[in-house]
C-alpha cells in the first residue's frame, strides 16, 4: 500500500520502519525542515526495548543509554522512603534504559531512512480528506494537499489537528535539563532517584547515557527534573535561577554541585503534561498512534513505550490481513485493552506525586510505600512500571505467530 505518516516523532518513525519491512511505500510528513525531538530524558521499558530490538536497534540503544534497575524516592524532611520499585522484583533480568530523546530520535530516524521511507519536510498538516478510489489525502497549510494514500497514520501527538479533544492539560508539568554525570556523583547508581515535599515539590535525577556519538562515546549525562505547576512557570521566569536553585537545594542539598552547570534559563525546558484518550482511534483510511490516541502523565514512564507498541501492533495487524478495514480493527483490538489499563493507572497514580493534595502524599508515604515492599505487591509494581502488565507483546506475538492466519493472508493476497 501507499501509506502517509503525519509526524516524525517516536511513533511515526518506528511505524515507518516496520511498514517498510512489509513492503509498503511510506512517506513521512513533518512541519519542520529538520525534525528534532523536544525534551530531555525518558525510560525505555522492557516493552519498548523489545520493539526496538525487533527493529535491530537494541544494541545501539544499550550503547547510547544507561541501565536503570530501580526507582527510588525519599521524603525530603523525614527521610522516609516513599518509592522503591525494583525492575527485577517480578523475577528475571529486567531493567529500564534511560536515554536522551535526541539519541533515541537519531536511532529511529536513521533506521526509517535506511528502510527506504521517504521524508517530506516543511509540511504543516491541517486535515484529512477523502478522495476518489476510496483513498485519502493529507491537507496542508496554504491550501496544499498530498497525493492520495491507501492509509494515513496520525503520529502528530496530543496537539494533532486530526483529533477532537477538550483541554487535556494537567495542572502540573516539569522543568527538565541535562547535567553531567560524573564518577564521584553522590547518587545511587543505575537508579532514577527523587526527593519529595508532599505532592507539590519533586526533584529527580535519572541517568540517560550520552547524546553525542552513535556508539555512546559521549560524556555521560543525567536528566534532572523539577515538578512545577504550569500557572507558576511565568513566576519562575521572573524570580530567576538563583531563587529557584535555593528552593531545589532546600529539598535536596546534594544537588548543589550539579546545579552549578545550569547558568541560564534556556538550559531548562518546561514540559506540560496532559491526559487524553481519543475515543475513535480508527477511522476510515485514518489511524491514530501514540499520543494522538492516548496521552498521559509521565509518572509511569510509559509514553514512548506505548508509542513503540502502537507502531509494532499497527504494522503487524496490516501484515496479517489484506483488508485495510480488518487490519485497523485488529490493531484497535490488540492495543485498546493495554492502553485502557495504563490510562486508568496513570490517572489514579499521578495525583499522589503531582497535585496540591495533602492527604494523598500522606497515604503514599505512610501506607502505600510500606505495602509496596511486600513480595506480591512489589512484583505487581515491577510489572506495572516495566509496561508488561496486561502482556501487550504476548498478545501481538501470538496473533502474528498463528500460521493459519498468516497462510490465509497469503492466499487472499494471491
Amino acid at each position: 500500500m501507499d501509506i502517509a505518516i503525519a509526524g516524525a516523532g517516536i511513533a511515526g518513525l518506528a511505524a515507518a520502519s516496520f511498514l517498510r519491512r512489509y513492503g509498503h511505500r511510506v512517506v513521512i510528513y513533518d512541519q519542520l525542515d529538520k525534525p528534532a525531538p523536544v525534551g530531555s530524558g525518558l525510560i525505555i521499558q522492557p516493552t519498548g526495548q523489545a520493539v526496538l530490538s525487533a527493529l535491530g536497534l537494541g544494541e545501539a540503544l544499550s550503547r547510547r543509554g544507561a541501565r536503570i534497575n530501580r526507582l527510588f524516592g525519599k521524603v525530603a524532611k523525614s527521610g522516609r522512603t516513599a518509592l522503591d520499585v525494583r525492575f527485577d522484583a517480578g523475577g528475571g533480568e529486567t531493567f529500564g534504559i534511560g536515554v536522551h530523546r535526541a539519541a533515541l530520535f537519531e536511532l529511529l530516524f536513521s533506521a526509517a531512512m535506511k528502510s527506504g521511507a521517504e521524508f517530506e519536510p516543511l509540511h504543516e498538516v491541517t486535515g484529512v480528506a477523502a478522495c476518489a478510489g476510496g483513498k485519502a489525502v493529507l491537507e496542508f497549510a496554504n491550501s496544499r494537499h498530498s497525493p492520495p494514500y491507501d492509509l494515513i497514520v496520525d503520529a502528530l501527538g496530543l496537539r494533532s489537528p486530526l483529533i477532537e479533544r477538550e483541554n487535556a492539560f494537567l495542572d502540573y508539568g516539569a522543568l527538565w535539563a541535562n547535567i553531567p554525570l560524573t564518577e564521584n556523583t553522590a547518587f545511587m547508581k543505575n537508579t532514577l532517584e527523587q526527593r519529595y515535599e508532599g505532592a507539590r515539590k519533586t526533584a529527580g535525577l535519572m541517568p540517560i547515557g550520552s547524546i553525542g556519538g552513535y556508539n555512546g562515546d559521549g560524556a555521560p549525562l543525567a536528566a534532572f527534573f523539577w515538578s512545577l505547576r504550569q500557572d507558576q512557570y511565568v513566576r519562575w521566569q521572573v524570580d530567576g535561577l538563583d531563587a529557584w536553585k535555593g528552593d531545589v537545594l532546600a529539598l535536596w542539598p546534594a544537588l548543589e554541585t550539579h546545579l552549578e552547570t545550569l547558568q541560564n534559563p534556556e538550559q531548562l525546558v518546561f514540559a506540560r503534561y496532559a491526559h487524553h484518550t481519543n475515543r475513535t482511534p480508527v477511522e476510515d483510511r485514518l489511524v491514530h498512534i501514540g499520543d494522538s490516541w492516548h496521552a498521559a502523565s509521565p509518572q509511569l514512564g510509559q509514553g514512548a513505550n506505548m508509542a513503540l507498541l502502537d507502531a509494532y501492533g499497527l504494522a503487524q495487524s496490516i501484515d496479517e490481513t489484506a483488508d485495510i478495514g480488518d487490519a485497523l480493527a485488529t490493531y484497535k483490538q490488540l492495543r485498546q485493552r493495554h492502553i485502557w489499563l495504563y490510562q486508568i493507572i496513570s490517572q489514579l497514580f499521578t495525583p499522589f506525586y503531582q497535585s496540591d493534595s495533602r492527604l494523598l502524599p500522606w497515604l503514599r508515604d505512610t501506607i502505600a510505600a510500606p505495602l509496596s515492599q511486600l513480595p506480591p505487591v512489589a512484583a505487581v509494581l515491577s510489572s506495572m512500571v516495566a509496561g508488561t502488565l496486561g502482556a501487550p507483546l504476548g498478545l501481538m506475538d501470538r496473533r502474528v505467530a498463528d500460521p493459519s492466519r498468516r497462510d490465509a493472508v497469503q492466499r487472499s493476497s494471491g
